[in-house]
């Protein structure tokens, strides 16, 4: 245990030390959105990635701006979570130790469907005061104890979905029309990765453009 605790602090120091620099000391004012993401991890329990705060910090955009404003604007249907193979593995065969090897799947996959957009961050599970996620709950809670993950997302519309956890986080994925399939169930999956700080240059470039245009047109 000794041998563990020193490398998960080896591990987590480095970082520690990243979040605390973006943290100004004395008296000089602290950015909004890192009080913001203090504020988030406090009363929703979402850890903003690093990369993230550094981005915002450097573009300074205004509340009002699209991508900013989702930070403001946090509930509970600001996340999606997208599982993984090995998730499904696991719920579907404790659906059949429950109803049989040759059970029908098609119920199962409703409710996966409709968790997606039930995620709960602060309580780390789909929501509780809805029975029909009680055996996802259960499967979930086996699952983080094998210290295993679900990809846990913002949605930011278009199809694109920020990743807050596992190694792509801070970055954005794409979510229109990739599926994989595992035991026997179809599932949502990311792809096209491409960090924040590029989508949010994309689109400043954009409406650069589009008012330059309007102003050699007029």
């Amino acid at each position: 245990m000794k041998i563990f605790n020193f490398f998960k602090k080896k591990y987590t120091q480095p970082l520690q030390e990243k979040t605390d620099k973006l943290i100004p000391k004395g008296k000089e004012k602290m950015h909004e959105f890192i009080e913001r993401c203090q504020f988030l991890k406090k009363e929703m329990g979402i850890e903003v990635p690093l990369s993230v705060m550094e981005t915002f910090k450097r573009y300074d955009l205004p509340k009002h701006n699209y991508f900013y404003s989702i930070f403001w604007n946090v509930d509970d249907d600001s996340f999606t979570v997208f599982y993984t193979e090995d998730f499904i593995e696991l719920v579907a065969t404790r659906y059949k130790e429950t109803h049989g090897k040759d059970a029908d799947l098609a119920p199962l996959i409703d409710q996966l469907d409709e968790a997606v957009y039930e995620f709960r961050m602060k309580e780390d599970c789909f929501d509780r005061t809805n029975p029909s996620f009680d055996f996802i709950n259960n499967c979930y809670e086996e699952f983080r104890k094998s210290g295993e993950e679900l990809i846990i997302t913002m949605d930011l519309g278009n199809y694109d979905n920020l990743v807050l956890n596992k190694e792509e986080k801070g970055n954005v994925g794409y979510n229109l029309s990739s599926y994989k399939t595992t035991a026997g169930m179809q599932y949502k999956f990311l792809t096209q990765f491409r960090a924040l700080s590029e989508l949010i240059q994309e689109t400043l470039d954009s409406q650069q453009n589009h008012y330059e245009s309007y102003n050699t047109i007029k």
